[in-house]
């Protein structure tokens, strides 16, 4: 359950982007400014999906009253984001892999609206956008937005799932391939697994190269010369939910003991004969494999 501390500084975040509701998130910030008050802070956690039209999914008799899937958070809820599509899933039958997030606001709510002051209410519904990667699989109530301080949010988003993710298939001219040992870590996408560098989409990104060169530069100082698109594939996330994810390839003739790492333990060259031996996160030795059948010589 999310404490006093992180949901602080989930509210701070969202004014920082949405200042002209300080006043509206006044009651909000003072309840969870309290001291006093004994364990977590009551909230709950709602979930804006978004179809490939703009309409939004309701559920008529949310527990939240707000006409969205929404529920109070949970002992065994990993976040604010988890509770909401723990909702979605209990109450409309989507289950996560069904929904991916927005690359406008990712785990960040789209929307906080204050509880209705009393002593037993929620002090706040954390609302979190997300969109359809798959047709659901059961039927739901679709709304088009409606003209409040959501619904204008919600019609700024086109609905459609794009790639968030970008990972890079680093290759040397001797036919082998550059794998980073990510860290052994909880909460992190395969923890202690061989993978290819890459990462996620981030506010200034406008295209997935341009994600895939902020990783590649921050994560190990590496600016490949040329970028070349090899496929786009799907992965689960930590949440279950569906990472669109573009693959990038790019030719490298480097040291990677040398590499400024910020992020996991080594980066090393492995040819392909070696990397089925390996323990390796997702889709890393499908790729490998197939990326050198196209590459190698005729």
């Amino acid at each position: 359950m999310p404490s006093r501390t992180e949901l602080r500084s989930v509210l701070a975040s969202y004014l920082a982007r949405h200042p002209a509701e300080g006043d509206r998130l006044a009651p909000v910030e003072t309840a969870l400014a309290a001291r006093t008050a004994p364990g977590p802070a009551p909230v709950t956690c709602s979930a804006v999906v978004v179809d490939r039209t703009g309409r939004i999914l309701h559920v008529p008799d949310s527990p939240t009253g707000a006409g969205l899937p929404g529920t109070r958070p949970e002992p065994g809820d990993r976040s604010p984001l988890a509770t909401a599509l723990r909702a979605v899933h209990e109450q409309t039958g989507i289950p996560p892999a069904d929904l991916c997030l927005t690359p406008q606001y990712l785990r960040a709510p789209i929307d906080i609206a204050p509880g209705t002051g009393t002593a037993s209410a929620p002090i706040a519904d954390l609302r979190f956008a997300l969109y359809l990667a798959h047709t659901p699989r059961t039927e739901g109530l679709w709304l088009p937005a409606t003209d409040t301080s959501l619904g204008r949010k919600t019609a700024a988003l086109d609905g459609q799932a794009a790639p968030l993710n970008a990972s890079a298939l680093i290759h040397n001219s001797r036919g082998e391939y550059l794998l980073h040992l990510r860290d052994m870590r909880d909460g992190i996408w395969a923890p202690g697994c061989w993978a290819l560098l890459g990462g996620g989409h981030e506010p200034g990104d406008r295209t997935p190269e341009d994600t895939i060169r902020r990783e590649l530069r921050e994560e190990a100082g590496i600016v490949p010369e040329r970028l070349e698109t090899f496929m786009d594939e799907e992965i689960r996330d930590a949440d279950g939910l569906t990472m669109p994810v573009r693959i990038f390839s790019a030719l490298w003739e480097g040291d990677p003991t040398r590499l400024p790492l910020t992020e996991g333990v080594m980066c090393a060259w492995f040819p392909p004969a070696t990397v089925p031996r390996l323990r390796l996160g997702g889709e890393t030795l499908d790729l490998v494999q197939r990326h050198a059948r196209v590459t190698e010589p005729a």
